[in-house]
């Protein structure tokens, strides 16, 4: 069935064809939604479900192929650009947020339950593996402050702006922390230290003190007593 018209049409189940000209809009579906091609000023679509499926308008876009193995959808609503990519429903999935005045960036990516990973607009990134629960409440603060230390085995964390860093691996069986003026390590939950700093080094062994370079300002409290 081929309808010509200058006005909207309501699109059936049952193939049809439709032919705006006031609107320079032509669809055609057989049946809709599983089978639909469209092309128009405000929308572009070409769908055989479930092999593939393109589809955008000038904010929109939605694409997909061999459903439900790879999707994609974008929309761009200034200042906000939003993407997100996601294989087989929520196994994978990254998130891009950016903010199209600044150019800066949020991205969110996981796959589950394996690894999640967070890089904030101001550069600030996270990196946990083993994320089982983490991927299924995006937003929450409470499991990741509460539950996340008891099955995460990897978690590095970074500051760009101050350039502390840290990383952390079998429940703090090592762990390491630093700044551009400070490093500190540990093994073995804290049985085996060291710290440094520009006028500081230490070791420890069994919480026992190996020596290193005493501070400058210590050696001076030693030797001169009020």
């Amino acid at each position: 069935m081929v309808l010509t018209t200058s006005k909207p049409l309501l699109v059936t189940t049952s193939g049809s064809k439709i032919d705006d000209r006031q609107k320079k809009y032509k669809e055609w579906d057989a049946p809709w939604p599983f089978i639909e091609f469209a092309r128009g000023e405000g929308k572009t679509t070409s769908r055989v479900w479930p092999f593939f499926s393109q589809s955008h308008s000038p904010t929109l876009r939605h694409d997909f192929y061999a459903w439900p193995i790879y999707k994609y959808e974008r929309a761009k609503l200034d200042p906000l650009d939003h993407q997100r990519t996601r294989i087989l429903f929520y196994l994978y999935s990254d998130t891009v947020d950016t903010n199209t005045d600044t150019g800066q960036a949020a991205r969110w990516s996981y796959l589950w339950p394996l690894y999640i990973r967070h890089r904030e607009r101001n550069g600030n990134t996270r990196l946990q593996v083993l994320a089982p629960l983490e991927p299924l409440v995006p937003g929450s603060h409470k499991v990741p402050r509460d539950y996340s230390p008891l099955w995460s085995v990897w978690r590095s964390e970074s500051n760009p702006a101050s350039g502390a860093n840290s990383q952390s691996f079998l429940w703090n069986l090592y762990r390491r922390d630093a700044r551009p003026d400070h490093k500190k390590v540990s093994l073995l939950f804290g049985l085996f230290q060291y710290q440094s700093e520009p006028e500081f080094k230490r070791w420890r062994l069994f919480y026992i003190p190996l020596g290193g370079r005493p501070p400058a300002k210590a050696e001076f409290s030693d030797t001169v007593k009020p």
